[in-house]
């Protein structure tokens, strides 16, 4: 009897592979390499089937249980995989106050590139409203990320149909925020260093 059990662990075993074999093989169906893995497993688990002398219906009963398991486990690993991938995705997408960020600060760069020399000041409530609400995400978040959504920003403007006095501005606005930037992050890098040959 116990030669019995043996025989059913090593086929429902076998049959397990070659279920996972086939997954991969439906998979990259061009892959020589898990062709020949699935050929070989076939070939065991009939050869497994053969000398076991199990019933037809024993051997079908084992399948069906291996089958069920196997699903049950593919189920899961793509619900993982969905999940994880929504996490991924949603961490990808900015955040609502990044997102309010960059439009305060690309409405500022547009209203100054749009304005004309002998124009006075729109609104100034508006402008300072937009000046506080980036200064106050910059003491939240730090400059190496107001730097990137900047960065991200000015990218997104000069993708824009711009006049060549506008494109003046915008490289004029991209130098500033570069000589800030190196201003902001060079004291830290400076800093760093500076800590570290003292150690």
């Amino acid at each position: 009897m116990a030669v019995t059990t043996d025989f059913e662990k090593e086929l429902a075993t076998k049959y397990a592979q070659l279920l996972d074999a086939k997954q991969k093989l439906q998979v990259q169906p061009d892959e020589k390499g898990i062709q020949w893995k699935y050929a070989q497993l076939e070939l065991a688990y009939q050869d497994t089937m053969v000398k076991s002398k199990l019933p037809r219906d024993k051997i079908q009963t084992i399948e069906d249980d291996v089958q069920k398991e196997h699903d049950k486990v593919v189920q899961q690993t793509e619900q993982f995989k969905q999940t994880y991938k929504e996490d991924v995705l949603e961490q990808l997408q900015p955040t609502k106050e990044e997102t309010k960020f960059k439009e305060s600060y690309k409405q500022q760069v547009m209203d100054f590139l749009n304005k004309e020399p002998s124009e006075k000041e729109s609104s100034r409530e508006e402008d300072q409203k937009r000046e506080q609400d980036i200064k106050d995400f910059e003491e939240k978040h730090g400059y190496e990320k107001v730097y990137e959504l900047k960065r991200e920003v000015l990218d997104e403007i000069r993708e824009m149909d711009l006049t060549s006095v506008q494109k003046k501005k915008l490289t004029h606005i991209e130098d500033s925020l570069e000589k800030e930037k190196n201003m902001k992050l060079g004291n830290v890098k400076d800093s760093q260093k500076e800590q570290e040959m003292e150690m």
